[in-house]
């Protein structure tokens, strides 16, 4: 169990990290793993005391009888075998220390091990106490922003520049690969800028706390992934003890509140990673839920009607429209037209770069083929294929 949540939380870390669950995932993982270590060494003892027992006794009652055997020779009560018996009473009595200095390469190997990993964590610096900030306002400002990817050489995002006034909502439209995603997880703190800054209400991402931080921005990747634990507490981002009006709260903005009561124990239904019996759809409802929960200033929404269905996608609308209308920012990534309906302004990522900002009318006339089709489109509920 522990073994399979440490491996979850690592394949997942840029969204533990963007919702702001660091802190509680790892106590989550720290609980299970002391409960699993408590088990196991329990075990261990059991079974070891068991062995070694067993293994004293019967070299007791073997030395015991070879000895007595070689005291009955000595008194020339027994043959000449007191010899033979001298020399088994001699292996047995050094057998454990035979044993010790047989297993002394694994002793050594253990030894240094411990060494390593005492050096790894020393090295590991925690991050630094950050000045808790006021609730900032939705203003969020990207300026010459450049973004390399970990274990990249190569900025997959140069020098873009746009802002997100309070109450606004923008759109970020262009082809696959153009930087959309790698410019949601900049946004949301996942990964440093090489370049540039971004400021949320003058303040820099790094000068909040990345749980803090996770808490003010609310993120629905692409892939939605529900960690092990209650439906509630996925969408409280492991919380020890959620808020049931907030949970409620937030799964009734996402639309999400009818198919989590329909589940077996409703709110209080286990997921397990990699096992869940929920559909697409409905994952990212719960995802959006999630990324609602604590009334975040900034959404940042990566594909977020990929899998809806009309409902769904009404919903999704209906809550970027409430943020708005709250003086909430929202960064929808879209490739439908249907996600940018609520959008005010819309931003136009080209292979890296911004190719044209501005209001969304007027960038759909000036830079986008087929302008009237695709603003009909976005007027439409559901809208059958892309943006090109």
């Amino acid at each position: 169990m522990a073994d399979r949540m440490a491996g979850q939380l690592q394949t997942e870390s840029e969204l533990v990290r963007s919702l702001g669950m660091q802190g509680r995932a790892l106590a989550r993982w720290k609980i299970v793993r002391e409960q699993a270590l408590g088990q196991g060494m329990s075990a261990s003892d059991k079974v070891g005391g068991f062995a070694t027992l067993t293994k004293t006794l019967r070299l007791f009652l073997q030395s015991a009888m070879l000895g007595l055997g070689a005291y009955l020779v000595l008194q020339e009560e027994l043959t000449a075998g007191a010899m033979i018996a001298g020399s088994i009473l001699m292996g047995r009595a050094l057998a454990p220390i035979e044993l010790v200095i047989g297993q002394w390469q694994v002793i050594a190997r253990a030894r240094e091990g411990r060494q390593r990993l005492q050096e790894l964590l020393t090295e590991e610096r925690p991050d630094p106490v950050r000045l808790p900030l006021p609730r900032p306002k939705a203003l969020l400002e990207v300026n010459q922003l450049s973004v390399v990817p970990p274990g990249h050489a190569q900025a997959t995002l140069r020098g873009v520049t746009f802002k997100v006034e309070p109450g606004q909502a923008v759109g970020i439209i262009g082809p696959s690969g153009a930087g959309k995603s790698t410019l949601a997880k900049a946004l949301t703190g996942v990964w440093k800028p090489a370049g540039g800054q971004i400021r949320l209400d003058g303040a820099t991402l790094d000068q909040y706390d990345p749980d803090t931080l996770g808490q003010l921005i609310g993120y629905l990747p692409q892939t939605v992934t529900l960690f092990d634990g209650t439906l509630a507490e996925n969408i409280a981002r492991l919380e020890a003890e959620p808020d049931p009006a907030k949970v409620v709260e937030a799964a009734q903005r996402a639309d999400a509140d009818a198919l989590i009561r329909r589940q077996s124990e409703g709110y209080d239904t286990r997921m397990i990673s990699g096992a869940n019996r929920l559909s697409g759809g409905q994952i990212q409802r719960i995802g959006l839920a999630r990324a609602l929960y604590g009334d975040p200033v900034l959404m940042v929404l990566d594909e977020p009607n990929s899998n809806l269905d009309n409902d769904g996608a009404e919903a999704l609308n209906r809550a970027i429209k409430a943020m708005k209308a709250a003086g909430n920012g929202v960064l929808i990534m879209a490739h439908r037209p249907a996600a940018i309906r609520e959008c005010d302004m819309l931003l136009v990522l080209d292979n890296g770069g911004a190719r044209a900002f501005g209001p969304r009318d007027e960038i759909l006339q000036k830079v986008l083929r087929n302008a009237d089709q695709v603003l009909g489109a976005a007027k439409m509920p559901v809208v059958q294929g892309g943006i090109s």
